[in-house]
């Protein structure tokens, strides 16, 4: 059996988000056994501007040499908006010009509202590289209608993300604790998670939760002056960016995981928690309804609505231990339709139909 040559491509492992954790699941995945040879040059790096163009432009020589000289059965983009669009746009081209199909894997949040906001010469781009892109990954229902929106001709595929179904679940404990997992930039919504924790203070509904804010961005030290402010420190805590085992560490201690965000795909830090068995509280945006499904194992809320945002918090941290262990239960239940072997499947088949259109 001759072996799917695929040359994957996106974020350097220490650019912090949920995309690298989507990129170390597939580098880490067995694809020799699914006969499958998986290459992978990264094309971003966290740093400044002017070392950021001079990586991508190493980079794109990097895989112009291996075009040439293994010519891969397929390339796998992964691409976001703004300057991710920009560099991966160039790819693509070199993807066209060589005649090697390209499938591009979106993940950015805010896509539809970018392309919204672009002048008329760059939404040209952005419908031209839509439809010619041999397949386009979306992550959810919500973003294929979006996608559809702007180029009806997009040959989009949804793959949801994935989680490995770990042993330890989430158990209850009288000291609780609330999680947040993210990049901490404005549209995580952040600022209404304070506020909305000043609100469970003032109506002294907050219990014995302890808040733990995991995460680093260009919003941290406004966010550790609103929590000063709010005189919240015997409340919240930030602790910086987490991964690997200290993240596991904190999964398994924490209680419930929040997120507030106004613009989102299909989290990875949502998809861990309900593996852990975490119940949820989050915004009812992008595809987060199809992994939180309210009063089942959580809460969801429109954007920006501080005191619904409280509300669902207390409801709980106040639940006794049984109502806790149904809705924790519900979360692992929702959490195996997520599992990996599914979702390499679905690559797999998706290298393999634009191998089949190839030839």
């Amino acid at each position: 059996m001759n072996m799917i040559r695929v040359l994957m491509l996106g974020n350097h492992a220490s650019v912090k988000g949920g995309i690298t954790s989507v990129i170390t699941q597939i580098i880490e995945h067995d694809w020799e056994y699914d006969g499958i040879e998986m290459r992978f040059i990264p094309t971003y790096i966290e740093t400044s501007y002017v070392k950021k163009i001079i990586y991508f432009a190493k980079a794109y020589f990097k895989i112009r040499k291996e075009i040439r000289k293994n010519k891969p059965d397929v390339i796998h983009i992964h691409m976001s908006y703004k300057g991710s669009f920009i560099r991966k746009y160039e790819i693509h081209k070199l993807c066209m010009n060589y005649g090697i199909p390209d499938v591009i894997h979106l993940h950015g949040s805010e896509f539809k509202k970018w392309f919204d906001e672009s002048n008329k010469e760059s939404q040209k781009k952005i419908k031209k590289l839509l439809k010619e892109s041999s397949a386009f990954i979306v992550l959810g229902n919500e973003w294929d209608k979006a996608v559809k929106q702007i180029e009806p001709k997009t040959k989009t595929v949804v793959v949801s993300n994935t989680i490995h179904l770990p042993e330890q679940i989430a158990s209850w404990n009288d000291e609780f604790q609330v999680l947040f997992l993210g990049v901490l930039i404005q549209r995580k919504g952040v600022a209404d998670l304070l506020q909305a924790i000043n609100l469970l203070q003032r109506s002294e509904k907050i219990g014995n939760a302890h808040f733990v804010i995991s995460g680093s961005g260009a919003e941290e030290d406004k966010l550790i002056n609103q929590a000063n402010n709010l005189k919240l420190d015997k409340y919240v805590e930030f602790i910086g960016w987490t991964a690997g085992v200290e993240k596991t560490e904190l999964l398994c201690k924490s209680q419930m995981l929040i997120l507030p965000s106004y613009n989102e795909g299909l989290p990875i830090a949502i998809l861990e928690a309900i593996s852990y068995g975490l119940p949820i509280v989050a915004t009812d945006v992008g595809d987060i309804s199809a992994v939180v499904k309210d009063g089942i194992n959580g809460y969801l809320i429109e954007p920006g609505n501080i005191k619904a945002m409280a509300e669902a918090i207390s409801n709980i941290i106040i639940m006794n231990k049984e109502t806790y262990g149904v809705m924790s239960a519900a979360s692992r239940r929702i959490a195996e339709r997520f599992s990996d072997e599914k979702y390499f499947r679905e690559l797999k088949q998706c290298y393999e139909c634009i191998g089949d259109r190839k030839q």
